[in-house]
């Protein structure tokens, strides 16, 4: 009877090894499967996910560690004799490099497994699942990350979905240097104004509203934090107050004419919305550290290619201006955020000479050389022109995963798990060494504000973090050899391009000049420039181009507001000299101008141009008349050109042309004069001395003639006065 209980449980025990040995097989398979199959599956069968880790990061090895989920069916068929295995390895991640190739499909080292079964899955259906273990359990004992994965398998085994994560173990009874942390996030939109009156689109409007991209980083900055520096475009709080206090917004199908004419805007009323939220955060940045990016964020590695330097400066001196006094307190430009993280060595002297003293970079901007295995300090610096500059560099990985999709990472929960586990790893690399890392996510971020909350709370409360500001990150005392500043040829053509700079310089050009002519030097287009050379148009200026439009008729009008007025186009100079009467008009209600003018003939042998006035100053609102003096040298037609200039003699505006046209008679006009006085003379000689003899008394000596009379002058015009009159 005993042999034939033996016998029985040997049968018994070999009938239930064979199908383990299957599925074990099948495990194995499906282990070394490709990940891009496995995921394909997935999205086929069914949908798993880890919704929540608790602790993040257990801190005693009897800690109960619940780990959570669901699982959705979603195919059309029902699922049965499914579960979900919790899969786990003893030994943690080696570095970094590791855990990346862990998330990106590598092969699931596990050694401990516990599994929930699912008896019945419905067609759309969701189940939830549970596990909880201790750090005992899972043979957790040091300091580290370590790999899990949640699986669900069909009753043969197979897997039918999987998600990876990581578990950061960091025990209170072993001592770890705290890593030093900071971050940098940024509050950037692209330029939504041409001039400062005139809105090109509706754009600001939606991403400020509450579920807009702005209106989520605010949500996220009234959210106190530790650790985090604001990094603020002033064109951006500029263009919120300009829509809160109503606006004029072009039509898309504005043409030069219509701008021109003023027939291409609408008005529109004050922004409430616009007004609220620049309130808003004003009050979230009140106690903060904040850092001013240049006016509208330009593209100063590409103006400083194509010599456009002075946009820089201008951008710089701007950005300081505006934000101090939109935000209510003393904010400066003097750390400066490059586009992409990435600068060369002329972007670099531009922004050092700019009184820049600190750059925010990648860390692949300046790597290590010789490379090194594990994570370097955040701090560094350079050699500029204008001395030492700082440099802080970001780490990759951290910031990418800021600005990750959670439904690619698996959820949420293990998006913030990844982000956890790899300051745990980094300072597990060199766990008596401190040093400083940096998260920056991209300028034009749209964040989860809910996930970023509770990330910034999990990594503040984080016993083996720091968390620091910007502007405390110092370089260490024995520096890490780096190589040169890294700029690749993709980085070079990424810049905003030499024809669309091009466009912008002459721009400006012309924008100078309504600058120079006016007595207070005012520069009314500095603003809308920096607009257009913007670093947010990368890649795609066709989006620029309204803008482009917008100020270049602006421009156009206020050059025309100073302008020469002739009257007729078609003047007769009957004589050898003369004059022709111009007006200059200042059309500016608030300005005086000083402007040159420069007459010139198109027949100078025809047509001599004398001495006049140049340069000549106008009022605001006035018309100043101008007698051209003109020298005929013969008879016919030429053409003279009126050409306004700044004092220095560049050219303002269109010239205005006239024609004039000579008789040709002058010698033989004085001739007859000249005869026909002589016979009036002799007629009224002889009429006289008939009058006087007359009149003789005869005691008079015979031919005694009447005594001589004074002859008067002959009268003669005054001179044309040069006098302001009414525009």
């Amino acid at each position: 009877m005993t042999r034939g209980a033996a016998l029985i449980s040997v049968l018994t025990a070999a009938f239930l090894l064979v199908p383990a040995a299957v599925a074990g097989a099948a495990r194995t398979t499906e282990t070394q499967a490709e990940p891009a199959t496995i995921a394909a599956k997935s999205r086929q069968d069914a949908q798993i996910v880890v919704s929540s880790i608790t602790p993040q990061v257990p801190r005693d090895p009897s800690t109960p560690v619940k780990i959570s989920g669901t699982v959705t069916n979603t195919s059309s068929a029902p699922m049965s004799w499914v579960s979900v295995h919790l899969r786990f390895s003893r030994q943690p991640f080696a570095d970094r490099a590791s855990m990346q190739a862990f998330a990106d499909g590598g092969q699931i080292l596990d050694s401990i497994r516990r599994s929930v079964p699912v008896t019945q899955l419905p067609p759309s259906g969701k189940v939830p699942w549970e596990f909880t273990v201790t750090p005992a359990e899972l043979q957790m004992f040091r300091f580290g990350v370590y790999p899990i994965t949640v699986v669900l398998a069909n009753g043969a085994g197979q897997q039918i979905a999987a998600q990876r994560g990581f578990l950061p173990y960091a025990p209170g009874d072993q001592n770890v240097v705290r890593t030093k942390i900071a971050w940098a996030l940024p509050v950037v939109d692209q330029p939504h104004r041409g001039d400062d009156a005139t809105f090109v689109d509706e754009g600001l409007k939606q991403a400020l509203a509450d579920n807009g991209r702005l209106g989520k980083i605010l949500k996220i900055a009234e959210t106190p934090a530790k650790g985090v520096t604001w990094f603020v475009d002033p064109a951006l709080l500029d263009d919120a107050r300009a829509m809160s206090q109503g606006y004029s917004l072009m039509s898309p199908k504005a043409t030069a004419k219509s701008l021109a004419e003023g027939t291409a805007t609408s008005k529109k009323p004050a922004d409430q919305n616009a007004a609220q939220w620049l309130r808003r955060l004003r009050a979230a940045l009140t106690d903060v550290p904040v850092s001013a990016t240049p006016y509208a964020d330009p593209d100063v590695a590409a103006v400083s290619h194509q010599g456009l330097d002075s946009i820089t400066r201008t951008a710089l001196d701007t950005g300081t201006a505006v934000a101090t006094e939109l935000l209510g307190k003393d904010v400066t430009t003097g750390v400066n955020w490059p586009v992409g993280g990435v600068i060369d060595h002329d972007g670099l002297d531009a922004l050092s000479v700019g009184d820049v003293r600190t750059v925010l970079l990648s860390s692949a901007a300046l790597p290590p050389n010789p490379p090194v295995a594990h994570t370097p300090d955040a701090a560094a610096t350079l050699e500029t022109v204008d001395g030492t500059v700082g440099v802080v560099m970001a780490d990759d990985v951290l910031s990418r995963l800021l600005t990750a999709n959670p439904a690619d990472a698996g959820g949420p929960a293990l998006l913030t798990q990844r982000f956890l586990a790899e300051t745990v790893m980094i300072g597990a690399e060199r766990p008596q060494e401190a040093r400083t890392v940096v998260a920056a996510p991209p300028r034009r971020w749209n964040p989860d504000p809910a996930l970023v909350t509770s990330l910034l709370k999990a990594v503040g409360s984080a016993p083996w973090l720091k968390p620091v500001t910007l502007d405390s990150v110092k370089p260490a005392k024995v520096a890490l050899p780096r190589a040169d500043l890294a700029y690749t040829d993709k980085d070079r053509q990424a810049e905003l391009g030499k024809p669309y700079l091009s466009g912008v310089r002459k721009l400006s050009r012309r924008a100078d000049l309504t600058a120079v002519v006016t007595g207070d030097r005012r520069r009314v287009f500095d603003t809308a420039l920096l607009r257009l050379a913007s670093a947010a148009w990368r890649g795609h200026t066709g989006e620029a181009a309204p803008l482009v439009k917008q100020v270049d008729a602006a421009v156009t009008t206020r050059t025309n507001a100073i302008s020469v007025t002739t009257g007729e186009q078609e003047r007769m100079l009957a004589g050898k000299n003369g004059v022709v009467p111009i007006s200059i008009r200042n059309d500016l209600p608030d300005q005086e101008v000083t402007v040159g003018v420069k007459i010139t003939s198109g027949d100078r042998k025809l047509l001599t141009i004398g001495s006049y006035e140049s340069p000549v100053t106008i009022s605001p609102g006035k018309t100043r008349p101008i007698d051209i003096p003109l020298i005929a040298n013969g008879g016919g037609q030429a053409t003279i050109k009126v050409q306004l200039t700044s004092e220095n003699g560049v050219r303002y505006g269109a010239p205005v042309a006239v024609t004039v046209r000579t008789t040709g008679y002058t010698g033989i006009a004085l001739v007859i004069v000249g005869a026909a006085l002589a016979v009036m003379l002799a007629a009224v000689t002889l009429r006289f001395v008939r009058r006087r003899q007359a009149r003789r008394p005869s005691g008079r000596r015979r031919g005694a003639g009447p005594p001589p009379e004074a002859v008067p002058e002959p009268v003669r015009p005054e001179a044309a006065q040069h006098r302001e009159g009414p525009a």
